[in-house]
């Protein structure tokens, strides 16, 4: 699919872009992965901070081994792949003189629960630059802020200035967000089903050299322009 026409919006929190999509393409292997998810759940294959906090595999659904054998996780790969590139055409600092190079990808599935015990703590992303959950499952809750995707201000405190914001996500929403930016999965208690996200990074660094180790942009000018951008 021609990452230039795909549809984006655009949520600006404390000045920081985060990036909503729907996924067209993956609609007819979502119910079949949200099965999938479920089937391993009830076969105990979520343990309990197993990797990482709460209910969550290790971050290897990407690998090789599992995009091979499943249609569904290859699509969701080269969903995320053609998203983040269309983001990267949106940067304005100095990397904008850069061609970027996305060298890994990771993802993983978080399963939420509504029990007492679930409340996420604050963490980011880094060093990856871009990251983003699909939602497979987002259960009806009693509150608008329960499941929701709350994200923390940049930066040192401010009594007048909002810190946490949240982003509601629907099933079936692709959320993007910048890897630094410290995030958490908010409780959902009174959820009667569970809350399931596949949840990815993805790495990049910027390109000063071509293949023949000749510099694609002066290093003067270079560092000029990352002077001018700060």
């Amino acid at each position: 699919m021609d990452s230039t026409k795909l549809d984006i919006e655009q949520i600006d929190l404390f000045s920081v872009p985060i990036w909503r999509f729907r996924l067209p393409e993956m609609q007819p292997y979502e119910a079949e992965l949200r099965q999938q998810m479920l089937q391993q759940w009830e076969a105990g294959a979520f343990q309990k901070h197993q990797f990482g906090y709460g209910y969550q595999t290790s971050s290897v659904l990407f690998d090789r081994d599992n995009l091979a054998a499943s249609p569904a996780l290859q699509t969701l790969q080269q969903a995320f792949a053609s998203r983040v590139r269309q983001i990267l055409r949106q940067r304005v600092n100095h990397t904008v003189h850069l061609p970027p190079d996305v060298y890994a990808y990771m993802a993983w599935a978080l399963v939420q629960t509504n029990e007492d015990w679930v409340n996420g703590t604050w963490h980011d992303h880094a060093p990856a630059l871009i990251s983003g959950c699909y939602y497979l499952q987002q259960p009806e809750t009693a509150h608008d802020t329960e499941g929701a995707l709350a994200f923390q201000r940049p930066g040192s405190v401010d009594s007048f200035v909002r810190q946490v914001q949240y982003v509601q996500p629907q099933q079936g929403d692709f959320i993007l967000f910048p890897s630094y930016l410290s995030h958490r999965p908010t409780p959902c208690p009174s959820a009667r089903e569970l809350r399931i996200s596949i949840n990815m990074d993805a790495y990049v660094h910027w390109l000063h050299w071509d293949e023949s180790g000749k510099p694609r942009i002066h290093p003067e000018r270079y560092r000029q322009l990352r002077e001018d951008s700060l």
